[in-house]
């Protein structure tokens, strides 16, 4: 076996991550708000954070692997985009179908405010509350872009070092001190609540590409505290678990990647959990609001229980994401790229 199966063979273990990461978020949001829900899932509001400690490892990995600034923002546009405004469009659709019973509302400005992915800055709410996370994510691709054109990504290790040092401040003095300013940060670059997340995923690929040393495990033990620190800034995960419960999960999340990096975990990879990460990111975008407005149909108008709607609410969230991986994603990663890698042929004709 090669040394290329060998580390795509360790890589899925992301893969399995991400499934998890999307599973504990339908389950937190299938529960929420359900009184006769048999228990709840408050701990799954924590799955993103496992989301951004990947996206550091992932988009660190890519950009060292990366030419030019342009194959970057392809690749991530031609991951991203398509599924995304498929699941806006549906989303959209099953609001303005709620809307005839008095469930919902949605106005064609908030849907192509959405459709850009940055409706936060438009001030135009996001059509499902899974969205949020999203802008976090552009604004930390955004980062590590500049990063690239600067020539400095083999020095972000220590460029997020300062980051987080500069998020410390923000939080710890800042906040107090110039409270006006301090709201001013946050409302604009709500990174700053979850950039040390981002800065774990590059610092584990940095140990699982270069081996540990005490800076990088320094590094990640910091990350790890500053996310314990800013508990409460998590985007309302205090409004439905404790600190206790927050401790573990991270502790959890943190531990997970230290048996990845040292190739400890490759026995949790199976087709289910393969299958998991592969529509993790679709099952991510569609689930929220089809999920609980097929719970809210099914239980007023038919009758139905908790469990039989939950239970086909859900499957059709996972035939949809389905759907969309496998009919919209691959498609359309296949032919932006290859359109893209044409036109740069031509180019240099």
């Amino acid at each position: 076996m090669t040394a290329h199966t060998n580390t795509h063979l360790r890589l899925q273990t992301l893969d399995t991550f991400r499934g998890i990461a999307a599973l504990v978020v339908v389950l937190f949001h299938l529960m929420l708000y359900q009184a006769d829900a048999p228990f709840q899932v408050g701990w799954g509001a924590t799955g993103v954070d496992l989301f951004f400690i990947i996206s550091g490892f992932v988009i660190f990995m890519t950009l060292n692997k990366t030419t030019n600034a342009s194959d970057f923002v392809i690749a991530r546009f031609s991951r991203l985009y398509p599924v995304y405004w498929v699941a806006v469009s549906v989303t959209a659709l099953c609001m303005a179908i709620g809307s005839y019973w008095g469930y919902s509302n949605v106005f064609w400005h908030e849907y192509w405010a959405n459709m850009t992915m940055l409706q936060y800055y438009f001030h135009v709410r996001d059509l499902d509350g899974s969205y949020w996370t999203l802008i976090v994510e552009m604004l930390f691709y955004g980062l590590m872009l500049a990063a690239f054109g600067l020539k400095q990504v083999r020095r972000l290790e220590w460029i997020g070092f300062v980051l987080v040092l500069c998020q410390i401040l923000v939080h710890a003095y800042i906040r107090y001190a110039q409270t006006p300013v301090y709201d001013a940060i946050k409302a604009g670059f709500p990174l700053v609540n979850h950039f040390q997340l981002f800065w774990a995923g590059i610092l584990f690929y940095k140990i699982y590409a270069e081996g540990f040393n005490i800076w990088r495990l320094s590094g990640v033990f910091i990350a790890y505290g500053v996310t314990i620190y800013l508990f409460e800034e998590g985007k309302n995960t205090g409004l439905f678990i404790g600190l206790n419960t927050y401790l573990t999960t991270t502790t959890v999340y943190f531990v997970l990647f230290f048996l990845f990096i040292t190739n400890r975990l490759e026995w949790i990879n199976n087709r289910i959990t393969l299958f998991l990460g592969k529509i993790s990111y679709s099952l991510y975008v569609i689930h929220h609001y089809l999920i609980v407005g097929i719970i809210t149909l099914l239980r007023d108008k038919l009758g139905w229980s908790f469990i039989t709607a939950g239970l086909f609410a859900v499957s059709i969230a996972f035939i949809a994401a389905y759907l969309i991986t496998y009919f919209v994603e691959k498609p359309a990663l296949t032919y932006l790229r290859q359109w893209y890698n044409a036109k740069k042929i031509s180019q240099k004709i």
